[in-house]
């Protein structure tokens, strides 16, 4: 579990706490998407600008409690669901002196940007320091009011989505694990790998699958290409010769996928396998038609 901190004005601090969700917008969302993972936490820090109750200080804990997803809610292009586990209003200047990741530094604005995810030189802020901004938080009586808040039908259309985009990937996956079975391999979804979470894999049988065994392929989606990148890169490195697949969601998705093998995943370069959602769905319904007669055909042993 790491601790990050997030920098956002008051207004986007209370449309993430009343819609759930935390999100970003491109071209940030990329290296956002891959440091920031479920169960990692999020320390909210309002900035100065247009605030009117919480301007430069601390003023939530947030635990990350789902996946990525593409989705669009307001101004963001891609969102996590979040959950707060405390709340409250540190000022910086309070207790600037006593975060580690303050000393140093030249300048307060160095100092946030040092463990802000966006920041390619980031790290995370030291435990000891998000222990001390959360007990701060816990000791107060209770957090100041939000002195704005979204309608309901704000925060109800933004749930909405994230659920659509999330019962999709759930859709095509079923699908995919479909194909898989009906060609007779033993398909396994979110297969945990200690590192990642593998959106899903295929070994060549269920004996392969308990003793251990390498699979023989490893799917991701294009829901967060950086991190599906990540993804096939990891399953590449622990078992050699491992095909790995990646699902276009949407058709200017390529465009992406090319621009991430050019650059920090240049090693995948003809590596990866890209097929589009229309062909998984196309392919899991003419096996579907056929599927019998396919399985007495895959299924020959001599007599």
């Amino acid at each position: 579990m790491n601790y990050w901190l997030i920098i956002v004005r008051e207004r986007t601090f209370m449309e993430i706490l009343e819609r759930g969700v935390y999100g970003c917008s491109d071209p940030h969302c990329g290296l956002l998407m891959t440091r920031v993972r479920r169960g990692d936490r999020l320390v909210v820090f309002v900035s100065g600008f247009g605030c009117k109750s919480y301007c430069k200080s601390f003023t939530a804990i947030l635990e990350v409690v789902g996946d990525w997803a593409k989705a669009k809610v307001g101004n963001w292009t891609g969102v996590v669901y979040v959950k707060p586990i405390a709340l409250g209003r540190v000022e910086l200047g309070t207790i600037a002196n006593k975060l580690g990741f303050v000393r140093g530094r030249k300048n307060i604005t160095e100092a946030l940007h040092s463990v802000d995810p966006t920041n390619p030189r980031a790290t995370p802020i030291p435990t000891q320091d998000a222990e001390l901004i959360m007990g701060e938080m816990r000791r107060q009586a209770e957090p100041r009011p939000a002195t704005e808040i979204l309608t309901r039908r704000e925060t109800r259309e933004a749930r909405e989505e994230v659920g659509r985009a999330a019962e999709n990937i759930e859709k095509l996956m079923r699908e995919l694990a479909e194909i898989g079975q009906i060609l007779g391999y033993h398909p396994i979804t979110n297969y945990d790998t200690g590192t990642y979470k593998l959106t899903q894999a295929w070994w060549g049988s269920k004996d392969e699958y308990e003793e251990g065994l390498a699979p023989l392929a490893v799917f991701e989606t294009t829901q967060n290409t950086e991190q599906a990148l990540a993804k096939l890169k990891h399953a590449r490195d622990k078992w050699r010769g491992v095909k790995t697949y990646l699902i276009t969601l949407r058709p200017e998705d390529t465009k992406e996928i090319e621009k991430a093998l050019k650059g920090s995943f240049h090693e995948l370069k003809n590596k990866i396998k890209t097929i589009t959602k229309e062909e998984i769905e196309q392919t899991n319904k003419d096996l579907t038609k056929h599927k019998e007669t396919i399985k007495e055909l895959t299924s020959l042993r001599q007599d």
